[in-house]
């Protein structure tokens, strides 16, 4: 079999699991339409596959297969932040109209706060020392808008034990039958898909946002998400 065949298997393997609403799709939409710190959910997720695919490749899958308690333990873990998260999109379905606003377009607001302060209520605080604290704010409000996404993802991308058998299991397992050498391309195939999915999901959805951030699209998007979110959940406990 050609490298080339490999490489085409792996990408369509990689693609057909992924394409599927789940749970780092939905995240994905959600970040995209927010404009919030998109590229940094992206790359998680494509550094999380990353590490899957590679892992099961390298035979990681067998240990999976041989402690099932840790998948039974991480099943449960998953399906609370999958039941919180979809009760995250059920709330802001609901939320009124003013609320629905995406927190991008409110964002600004806190940095122009921030640049106008000029610590006239400091006291004899001197020039220097007024511009160290508006620094340290400024670093406060860029690290509370980036890490909460971050840590979404994360936990998205490692409590899903259905990744852990799709990636670790299912595409290292088909990969191991192409021999040492083409399991590698047949990997190279599968990591090839998420790079070019995730961006194209996320990027998607921050062009446009202007319409899918509008109220009654916003909460049709979350209740159509919390609702997918909710079955996954469901089938997790019952898997």
């Amino acid at each position: 079999m050609s490298t080339l065949s490999i490489l085409i298997a792996g990408f369509a393997l990689g693609l057909s699991l992924i394409v599927a609403i789940g749970p780092q799709n939905a995240l994905l939409i959600k970040q995209g339409i927010k404009r919030e710190h998109v590229w940094v959910v992206i790359a998680i997720c494509a550094v999380s596959d990353i590490i899957l695919i590679s892992g099961g490749t390298a035979g990681v899958g067998y240990l999976v297969e041989t402690f099932p308690t840790a998948l039974v333990v991480l099943k449960y873990l998953g399906a609370i932040y999958l039941a919180y998260f979809t009760y995250l999109c059920f709330r802001d379905a609901l939320r009124d109209k003013v609320e629905t606003l995406s927190p991008a377009q409110i964002e600004p607001n806190k940095t122009q706060q921030i640049d106008a302060f000029d610590g006239g209520d400091l006291g004899g605080s001197s020039p220097v020392d007024t511009r160290r604290r508006t620094t340290r704010l400024r670093q406060q409000v860029r690290q509370s808008t980036w890490v909460k996404p971050a840590l979404a993802t994360l936990a998205i991308c490692w409590l899903n034990p259905a990744a852990y058998v799709d990636v670790l299991v299912m595409i290292g397992g088909l990969a191991n039958q192409y021999g040492e050498t083409g399991r590698w391309f047949f990997a190279a195939g599968a990591i090839a898909a998420s790079m070019l999915w995730f961006p194209t999901v996320g990027l998607a959805a921050a062009k446009f946002s202007h319409v899918l951030s509008r109220p009654a699209v916003w909460r049709g998007i979350n209740f159509g998400i919390g609702c997918i979110m909710a079955l996954l959940t469901i089938k997790l406990l019952l898997t």
